[in-house]
């Protein structure tokens, strides 16, 4: 429509135009922050209406920053003292560069809006390297389109709105006097807009530019995404340096009495010779989003129908050693190495995509190889998928088995790679042909978005109120059918199986929707024979899987583990994880939680289990007890991560 015939709300000189314009766009930013409240408030309890109207203005603060970042070239071009502003090629030019940045500003904002569920955290550069390990993104691109197809209406929606409105503010075309008076008024207000994009940048005038961790001087960690914008994380994320050296302890003696990484678990008989190792085969079964939620056995819901999706889990579980389970990150990407390697992610890159992925480190493969044993990985996704297939080379596996490998692409689900069911049972026939001993990993993925079952078993597993909860009991009757399958074979008597989660799901009760409960996964060892059985009341976590296996079987050498044995008295038992720059440590029956600019919080989730009454104040001594452990803990990751010693040299 020509400029003459549409109708305008504004038409005046470039400075106000450049403001409406942004104010148009600062709007807009902020709706679609506060989506993520909106579409998920059950993940905010607790959030008056005069709370998030303080959280909407304070990240006006961190929304500033993202808007000046995203239109500096328009703002740059807008505030140039000439009248060639006025003609109408530069209009079309400084108008397509408008649209398109703002256009694309509000895309993280609106992805969060669906994927924050999944992470608890606005999303930071690491996505990029995240969905850039293998094409799953790219070939799930419609399907996720379809699934959270609002967000893509939504997109639109605010796309039209930015342009029908920013279309009616325009840059008069009324030619003034080119003299001196023009160019000296025009170049102080561009020197003042300058001034004020630095200082909006910045996000103000303190020392040092506002930071993701900022948000923390306005909301407690678990409300921060409230306040910061997804485009913002982004930008601030994108220049990570990776993690400090750290010196809580100028005694090392301290430190390590109150928390030792380096593990050795070899036993001496009565006359100080070596216990010789037992050659158990290991096979390690982690569970594609299986929260403690989903299984009866390990509910903390009393009569509580909502979890029983696990028939088969619930009653290898009465055979097997069970403890209070928590996963030490909310991604499978921080998940594999955890589990695998005692190897957590406790900083603001994931460890298989940062920095230090090309560290030396110590897994159950790496260390149970030198004992003469076959190692091998199967995961039935496509290969490349997160990086599980360089990590597992890193981690010193023999085998990478993924979905090219597999010989029936027929049972490809679609999606993800090889449905659950036949996948279980081309390795249980896989390590049938292994030579013992034998260590090996499976990941599962039928339990993963979309949530889809075979159609031969379509009407036949129970619906939850929850999607996934169909296709956790898909899994758990494929981990009937393995079992079923290798009890029948020579290996099954002389293994010991763990079984765990990369990471939990979506939850649906309040009690798994609390900083505590969202880290709930089962962690189960079952040895057929000779094994103990018992549901052990002791906090266990992903990094304790391996040293506890190797002190199953006797290992004799010393190891790096960022865990400990489960089967010691001795060693600290506690659940640390790391989300939004803050850490999580869960130990006995507290949980303690840094929050850099607030107050850090203790709590009694044995008693509270909503995790409403911060004792901080109330039991110091507690608290400063947790503290240390979590600098000992810290001090060690850290430095070691750095040093690249993260094995035994």
């Amino acid at each position: 429509m020509p400029s003459t015939l549409r109708k305008s709300f504004f038409t005046g000189n470039p400075h106000i135009t450049l403001v409406l314009r942004l104010l148009v766009v600062l709007f807009l930013l902020v709706i679609t922050r506060l989506l993520i409240y909106f579409l998920h408030p059950s993940l905010f309890p607790g959030i008056t209406p005069s709370k998030l109207l303080y959280y909407t203005i304070a990240g006006l603060r961190f929304d500033v920053v993202a808007l000046i970042y995203a239109n500096a070239l328009y703002i740059f071009l807008l505030l140039l003292p000439f009248h060639f502003r006025n003609q109408r090629v530069f209009g079309i030019f400084s108008d397509t560069l408008y649209y398109l940045a703002n256009i694309i500003l509000l895309i993280p904002n609106l992805a969060d809006s669906a994927y924050y569920p999944f992470t608890l955290k606005r999303m930071t550069i690491d996505i990029f390297k995240y969905i850039s390990t293998g094409d799953d993104t790219a070939n799930m691109l419609p399907q996720f389109i379809r699934d959270y197809w609002y967000v893509f209406i939504l997109w639109m929606l605010s796309t039209f709105l930015l342009v029908y409105i920013a279309r009616r503010i325009r840059i008069s075309d009324r030619k003034q006097k080119k003299n001196s008076h023009y160019y000296l008024s025009q170049s102080a207000l561009m020197v003042l807009f300058f001034a004020l994009s630095v200082l909006g940048v910045r996000g103000g005038i303190q020392l040092k530019p506002v930071g993701i961790l900022s948000a923390s001087q306005y909301a407690p960690s678990q409300e921060t995404a409230i306040v910061l914008n997804s485009a913002f994380t982004l930008m601030r994320s994108s220049g990570q340096q990776g993690i400090k050296k750290v010196s809580y302890f100028k005694d090392e003696n301290e430190m390590i009495r109150i928390f030792n990484a380096e593990k050795n678990y070899s036993l001496r008989d009565s006359l100080g010779q070596v216990v010789p190792m037992k050659k158990k085969n290991v096979f390690v079964i982690i569970l594609e989003s299986f929260s403690a939620e989903h299984i009866g056995v390990l509910s903390h819901q009393e009569g509580n129908l909502n979890s029983d999706f696990t028939p088969f889990l619930d009653s290898l579980a009465k055979k097997s050693l069970v403890y209070e389970g928590f996963s030490n990150g909310k991604r499978s990407i921080e998940g594999i190495p955890a589990v695998l390697a005692s190897l957590p992610t406790w900083m603001t890159e994931d460890f298989i995509t940062s920095q230090y992925a090309s560290n030396k480190f110590n897994s159950l493969a790496s260390t149970l190889k030198t004992e003469g044993y076959q190692t091998s990985f199967f995961h039935g996704g496509k290969n490349g998928t997160m990086g599980f297939d360089a990590f597992c080379r890193s981690a010193g596996f023999d085998s990478y088995f993924g979905k090219s490998e597999y010989p029936d692409q027929s049972d490809f689900d679609g999606n993800w790679g090889i449905w659950d069911e036949p996948y279980l049972q081309y390795i249980a026939h896989k390590l049938n042909a292994t030579p013992q001993p034998f260590m090996s990993a499976v990941f599962t993925l039928s339990s993963h978005h979309p949530y889809k079952v075979p159609e031969k078993y379509k009407n036949r597993f129970r619906k939850g109120p929850l999607e996934i909860q169909q296709t956790i009991m898909y899994t758990d009757y494929a981990l009937r059918k393995f079992f079923e399958k290798a009890q029948t074979m020579p290996w099954f008597q002389n293994t010991i199986f763990v079984i765990t989660a990369d990471h939990t799901s979506e939850a649906w009760q309040a009690y798994y929707k609390n900083r505590v409960g969202q880290y709930y996964v089962p962690v189960i060892f079952y040895e057929p024979k000779d094994g103990t059985a018992g549901h052990e009341e002791i906090i266990a976590q992903q990094t304790d899987i391996m040293p506890t296996v190797l002190d199953m079987l006797h290992y004799p050498s010393p190891f790096i583990a960022f865990g400990g044995s489960l089967l010691r008295s001795d060693e600290p038992r506690f659940g640390l994880s790391f989300l939004n720059g803050n850490y999580q440590l869960i130990q006995d029956e507290y949980v303690w939680q840094t929050d850099h600019f607030n107050s850090n919080a203790l709590y009694n989730f044995a008693h509270d289990s909503l995790l409403t009454k911060n004792l901080y104040l109330l039991e110091k001594n507690i608290a400063v007890d947790k503290d240390n452990l979590l600098k000992a803990i810290l001090q060690q990751y850290n430095n070691r991560m750095i040093a690249n010693k993260l094995s035994i040299q």
